[in-house]
């Protein structure tokens, strides 16, 4: 059987590893110290946060009969959220999700969707590919100078940035992923020992330097524990990357309370995370970067405007390209 190396463990790299493990012996490389990506849960105990996709929807077939089983066992259930717009710090728009689009989550946290994925599948975790080297068939090198191969195929799931440094000169496809932008986030985690009244569970704020709010812990499955998971603005973060954390927090804090009319600087946790690339900078999307030639590849969510259900799509889009 071909060996194939898959380097990042996100929904993309799960998705590969789990449609293409009886065509090929795969071994995934994660520099985390767990899989998921973006699809993560933050625990700061006795909080948990979902720190990075909030949710998702699945509008094509493919998706959705991919995320059925998860259903039908619990793993995946539909948050049923009141949602609001607000523009700065006003409200101009409110939906329930109970009767909208079906919007969904893990349960109980966005990371028992890659850990359901995962269990069946090679995984070396804390293993930072830095080098890739091709003889007869491909090696990787990890931070710590060791070596794994021999791999028939090598396939990128990082951010394109990320990609981008490790894909040769003579990739095929540089010049199309060095045209995908993307922008980081931060995501602000707070956690009381009391609940106070929010007229949302979730909301999308523009002119503002804060993006999204949402009360974590009213999603399916999340316990009693009152938290708030706040991301930044795009712009904020590109602004404030060097920036001292704990400046971070205080910034990010204040602007939440203005829109809540409520002060969360009393938080009794009070963290944040950053995602150095979380967002694309557009919606443009991209087909299949597969180099038949020299047995690379790339794709994400960033190939089809970032969203769960693209990671998803991109990679079985490559799947069939590699045909």
């Amino acid at each position: 059987m071909k060996k194939m190396a898959i380097i990042g463990s996100g929904l993309s790299g799960l998705t590969l590893g789990n449609l293409l493990k009886d065509r090929f012996a795969i071994t995934l490389f994660e520099k985390a110290r767990s899989a998921g990506g973006r699809l993560a849960t933050r625990i700061a105990a006795p909080y948990a946060f979902d720190h990075g996709a909030q949710y998702f929807t699945a509008r094509t077939r493919a998706f959705h009969k991919f995320i059925e089983p998860l259903i039908k066992c619990g793993l995946i259930k539909q948050w049923t959220a009141r949602h609001a717009r607000i523009d700065g710090n006003k409200i101009i728009e409110c939906t329930d999700w109970a009767i909208d689009e079906p919007r969904y989550v893990g349960v109980p946290g966005m990371n028992s969707i890659a850990r359901h994925l995962a269990q069946h599948l090679d995984i070396k975790t804390n293993t930072r590919i830095v080098l890739l080297n091709r003889q007869k068939k491909w090696r990787l090198i990890d931070e710590h100078d060791s070596l794994y191969g021999d791999f028939d195929w090598v396939i990128s799931t990082l951010p394109a940035p990320q990609a981008l440094t490790l894909l040769p000169e003579n990739f095929a496809y540089r010049t199309k992923i060095k045209e995908v932008s993307m922008h980081g986030c931060f995501a602000l985690m707070l956690g009381f020992s009391k609940s106070f009244p929010i007229e949302f569970d979730a909301a999308h704020i523009t002119h503002s330097d804060i993006s999204w709010i949402a009360v974590n812990s009213n999603k399916p499955g999340r316990g009693n524990l009152f938290t708030l998971m706040v991301h930044s603005s795009q712009r904020y973060a590109e602004e404030n990357l060097t920036t001292d954390r704990q400046k971070v927090i205080n910034h990010l804090c204040h602007q939440t309370s203005q829109i809540l009319g409520h002060d969360v600087s009393n938080a009794d946790l009070k963290t944040v995370h950053s995602w150095r690339y979380a967002n694309n900078s557009n919606r443009d999307t991209y087909p299949p970067f597969a180099d038949h030639d020299l047995k690379l590849a790339a794709c994400g969510d960033w190939c089809l405007g970032g969203r769960v259900e693209g990671a998803f799509t991109s990679a079985l889009n490559l799947i069939d390209a590699l045909d």
